[in-house]
């Protein structure tokens, strides 16, 4: 009884750091774009800036 009782347990440790994992990959693959797009962002403002100040 003893065994399976720990098998269990193991078991079930390996699928919450499996599902924590899984959570944190899409997490990153959601919020990567939102940086790329704030950095092309701040750049075209930079850029309008600079041609603003250069007229």
């Amino acid at each position: 009884m003893f065994d399976i009782t720990l098998i269990l347990i193991i078991a079930s440790a390996g699928g919450v750091i499996a599902i924590t994992g899984f959570l944190v990959i899409l997490g990153r693959r959601i919020s990567e774009p939102k940086k790329e797009l704030q950095q092309k962002i701040d750049k075209l403002e930079e850029e309008v800036q600079i041609l603003k100040n250069h007229k």
